[in-house]
């Protein structure tokens, strides 16, 4: 009998599960017997986003993978190589990507639920905590990037991963818009 996996679904900054990639990656594997998707409104608070994912990796019976996208991406990262999981990354955050992440701190509104918050400064500090310097094992990560992201530096994201595995090609965006087209290549990767 083949092995259950759980994949766990980590949405990007001002998201929500409610986010197009979660919900394609959902419709995607509806009916799927063997995985279980799981897909947490992930709190705004960097520290307060980890415990939380870290209760469901901790809860679950199964073999846990994740995939991030964008701020998702440096959680999944974290994540994946504090407890020796798979992650895929979409168009991530990484180390060198979060200095430039202090223009985020103040107020925001969520863009599905419309709901205000505050990003504080120590919500800032304790993103950075999250950029590893090096991952103990790159082979652990998959990174998708598109190299017209008009969010995040590509360049950066490529070098980061440049012991892993990676799909970078050229044109796209940040939103990773033929996301759908990829998941037979990350049922793959997870397997």
């Amino acid at each position: 009998m083949e092995e259950q996996l759980k994949i766990i679904y980590l949405h990007g900054f001002n998201s929500s599960s409610e986010s197009k990639k979660s919900k394609i990656l959902d419709s995607y594997l509806e009916g799927e017997k063997l995985i279980n998707l799981e897909s947490p409104n992930l709190n705004t608070s960097p520290k307060k986003a980890i415990s939380q994912i870290e209760k469901i990796i901790k809860e679950s019976s199964n073999r846990v993978c994740v995939i991030g996208s964008s701020l998702g991406g440096l959680y999944a990262t974290f994540l994946a190589d504090k407890y020796d999981l798979k992650s895929v990354t979409v168009n991530p955050v990484v180390r060198n990507h979060i200095s430039g992440m202090k223009d985020l701190v103040g107020t925001h509104k969520n863009f599905h639920t419309d709901k205000e918050y505050k990003f504080t400064i120590n919500d800032f500090l304790d993103l950075q905590k999250l950029g590893l310097k090096e991952l103990k094992k790159p082979l652990n990560h998959f990174c998708l990037i598109k190299m017209s992201d008009e969010v995040l530096d590509h360049n950066a994201t490529f070098a980061y991963f440049s012991k892993s595995y990676v799909l970078s090609e050229k044109g796209g965006n940040h939103s990773y818009d033929d996301f759908f087209e990829k998941i037979p290549l990350i049922l793959d990767y997870m397997y």
